[in-house]
């Protein structure tokens, strides 16, 4: 009984050193969550943050319940980060810093039209850093829901997709830079050589002597180096690129064209190389428990009730609906 009532007295404590409010005995708030006033910037940039959220429904009501939740939250999660005695390293810190100017620099004078300044902002992003340190406090080695390393590469096997590739160009290119299409001839002995070396690439476990072979002929052709990891978001390859790696069996290659190229794929075991497990674990514990975080936040935040200032939150209402 004696740790609950401490937690909860840390909890309380920790709730008002993170809103973003003012000394001043005159200033008025649009909301209170459990005592702690939260000010008109934390509220403004909530409620744009919202405005078109489904979950908003579109309504005045809905967007400032919406707003009021994101209030209740961001106490929660800064005040559950100080209960769990947490911190962020100077890197961490260092990142957030960049991270706002970047943003800042290109979002700054829209969040300024709706009444939020930068420091503000930087409380927002310092917040959303919170609730990444509780996702590892969580679920992290040693934490109170500790997932499993056996889980994670369940998840890495499932959304990620390793191999070794070797392409060509679809089109020759002319001494001028010119792209000039491959005579009949041409490209039939350039899908012989790929068709051909598909066997090489699975007999050898890669796709050195299949680059050897193709590149002797069409000298444009190049080589992965290294194992190309992706997923179903990758920024260079296309979600149907994804699938069609996804469909080749462990150990295989297959040959098919994609955009401007023609591709010699060999698909690995992404388990055997342990690198590449320690490289994406960040991001497969990310999948894995965003559901189980979002549950944990919002019983957190249940605890949490809000005071709204009807008339405060109506003016800030109709200056962020003026000025967005």
């Amino acid at each position: 009984m004696k740790k609950v009532l401490s937690l909860l007295l840390i909890l309380i404590l920790a709730s008002g050193m993170f809103s973003s409010c003012s000394n001043s005995d005159t200033e008025q708030y649009p909301l209170t969550v459990n005592g702690t006033p939260i000010d008109g910037e934390i509220f403004r940039y909530f409620l744009d943050a919202v405005w078109d959220a489904p979950e908003a429904t579109g309504t005045r009501d809905g967007r400032i319940t919406e707003a009021t939740y994101k209030c209740i939250r961001y106490v929660a999660v800064n005040s559950t980060f100080h209960a769990y005695s947490l911190s962020l390293t100077d890197a961490e810190i260092a990142d957030i810093s960049t991270g706002t100017n970047v943003l800042w620099n290109m979002f700054g004078n829209y969040y300024e039209g709706i009444g939020v300044s930068k420091q503000t902002y930087l409380k927002i992003r310092t917040s959303e850093y919170y609730t990444e340190k509780l996702r590892l406090a969580f679920f992290d080695k040693g934490g109170t829901d500790e997932i499993s390393d056996a889980l994670l590469r369940g998840v890495l096997m499932e959304n990620y997709a390793a191999f070794r590739y070797v392409r060509t160009p679809a089109t020759n290119t002319d001494v001028y830079g010119h792209e000039i299409p491959y005579t009949e001839e041409e490209f039939n002995r350039l899908n012989a050589l790929y068709n051909s070396a598909i066997s090489s690439a699975s007999a050898s476990y890669g796709v050195e002597n299949a680059y050897s072979q193709i590149s002797k002929e069409f000298p444009l052709s190049e080589q992965s180096y290294e194992t190309v990891v992706i997923d179903r978001n990758d920024h260079e390859f296309s979600s149907a690129f994804y699938d069609t790696v996804k469909s080749i069996s462990e150990g295989s290659a297959k040959v098919f064209q994609y955009k401007e190229h023609i591709y010699l794929i060999y698909r690995m075991n992404i388990l055997t190389d342990p690198v590449i497990f320690s490289d994406k674990r960040p991001e497969c514990l990310k999948i894995i428990s965003e559901e189980p975080l979002q549950s944990k936040i919002n019983i957190m935040c249940n605890a949490y009730q809000s005071v709204r200032d009807t008339a405060l939150v109506g003016q800030y209402y109709q200056e962020v609906a003026n000025n967005r």
